[in-house]
């Protein structure tokens, strides 16, 4: 325990003295932008506040829609996790009492609890279906919590509900807290090991219909971080990862203009250098390898966002103030190619897309990496009336084309959300950096504070 809290003292300390960006003016930033902030943020709980099965006759009490109005048979594992977060968000915003948003919270617990009990039971038509070794499908029936289609069961969606669940757990203790301890503790991330190549990695899937563990894997950089430091914090000494799945990911640097070098992901989505620093304050930290993913996200932001500058000549999007090439709705249906250099399987080859769609969610995820840039893009988005819906902004729009979608979707309502907190008060990072777990993923990994 010892240990513990001095990695926890030294994550404090590191924080005052570590800037993020915009530590030294985010209260001006803030005041600035107020009303855009809090209006974005505000409409964008109410996505999961009230996108939630609250029907308590029905076994799925607690699950949030994948997306809206568009379809709301399904839910999403990964908008949970935002949403669960969310609610902590909302107890401190005062747009819900601590007892609702606590009351919600440990309902929805309950509801994983048992979906994963019943991807367990052998009698039930849900046996490794809707859950296996802990980890939960993608997408489940809103009414039956069934696993929803041929969906595969995800591993990163997993982390995305756990992070969720320990950040309640942290917030409101008590009967939240051992809920959110016991979901934790079902997962079994060793179940999802695959040694291929010589190297230890991570599988994205369990394929129920099978009923193998893929071997499409972790094998790159991407939104993965939290699975890394989930698996090595994990209080089951059994199904806890030791650091060769973390250290064995395939890292290759790149950069675009003067953003600086960073590790990339293979397809350059913004998104990938966001999710995991919604909940994890990696700020002054690095690993052994002296891997510092902060700066990493810091750089990737600042070349997502000059290539959509230096694209103003190939785009109305772009040339109107439109930044954040990520996966997304677009004119010819879900797009998960979407990015900027670099990118591919080499840095300067021409494996990359892009065409006039943006998702506001990518360049607000990265408020706290890039906040002028990110900020200024949040006003003007919401001064795109048909991009502005009831939950506020929309996934997505294209001017080269006349396109605004019409559905918000959980993962990016919540990146939004989580970000837009953190640069405002760091709301997300003060509590789940609370969390032992946590604290002992990163120390097992190697993580250790920049003096």
């Amino acid at each position: 325990m010892k240990k513990k809290l001095s990695l926890l003292t030294s994550i404090v300390l590191s924080a005052v003295i570590v800037s993020f960006g915009a530590a030294g003016c985010a209260t001006d930033l803030y005041e600035e932008y107020k009303d855009s902030i809090d209006t974005e943020m505000r409409l964008s709980f109410d996505f999961f506040w009230n996108e939630c099965v609250t029907d308590e006759s029905l076994p799925t009490y607690g699950l949030i829609v994948d997306r809206w109005p568009g379809n709301d048979n399904y839910a999403s594992t990964a908008s949970v996790g935002f949403g669960l977060t969310a609610y902590v968000i909302g107890a401190e915003e005062g747009w819900v009492t601590r007892e609702e948003a606590q009351e919600r919270s440990l309902g929805t617990l309950e509801t994983i609890l048992a979906i994963q009990a019943d991807g367990e039971n052998e009698a039930s038509p849900n046996y490794h279906d809707v859950a296996y070794e802990g980890f939960l499908a993608h997408f489940i029936d809103t009414r039956t919590a069934a696993r929803y289609g041929d969906c595969e069961i995800s591993s990163v969606d997993t982390a995305i509900l756990l992070c969720g669940a320990l950040t309640v757990g942290e917030y409101f203790g008590g009967e939240v807290a051992e809920a959110a301890e016991e979901v934790y503790s079902n997962v079994n991330w060793n179940a999802f090991i695959k040694e291929l190549g010589g190297r230890t990695l991570i599988s994205m899937a369990y394929d129920p219909d099978t009923g193998i563990v893929s071997n499409g894997c972790w094998d790159w950089y991407a939104e993965q971080l939290m699975i890394y430091v989930l698996g090595a914090g994990s209080p089951v000494e059994e199904y806890r990862l030791d650091d060769e799945a973390y250290y064995d990911f395939t890292r290759r640097t790149g950069s675009y203009g003067d953003s600086g070098e960073f590790i990339y992901s293979y397809f350059g989505s913004i998104f990938t250098y966001q999710y995991s620093h919604a909940w994890i304050d990696f700020r002054g930290k690095t690993d052994k390898n002296g891997t510092d993913w902060w700066t990493n996200s810091v750089n990737a932001s600042r070349a997502n966002y000059n290539y959509c500058r230096d694209m103003v000549n190939s785009s109305a999007t772009f040339a109107a103030g439109g930044w954040g090439l990520t996966a997304c709705d677009a004119p010819n249906g879900y797009n998960g190619y979407l990015g900027t250099p670099a990118r591919g399987w080499q840095p300067n080859s021409d494996y990359y897309r892009y065409e006039g769609t943006v998702a506001p969610a990518g360049a607000i995820g990265s408020v706290v990496f890039t906040p002028e840039e990110s900020l200024e893009a949040l006003e003007y988005y919401q001064s795109l009336r048909l991009l502005n819906g009831a939950y506020g902004l929309n996934d997505s729009y294209n001017l080269d084309y006349d396109f605004y979608a019409s559905d918000c979707i959980g993962i990016d309502k919540g990146i939004s959300l989580l970000m837009l907190a953190n640069f405002k008060n760091e709301a997300v990072w003060n509590v789940f950096m609370q969390n032992e777990h946590v604290l002992s993923g990163l120390e097992n990994l190697g993580f250790s504070n920049v003096r």
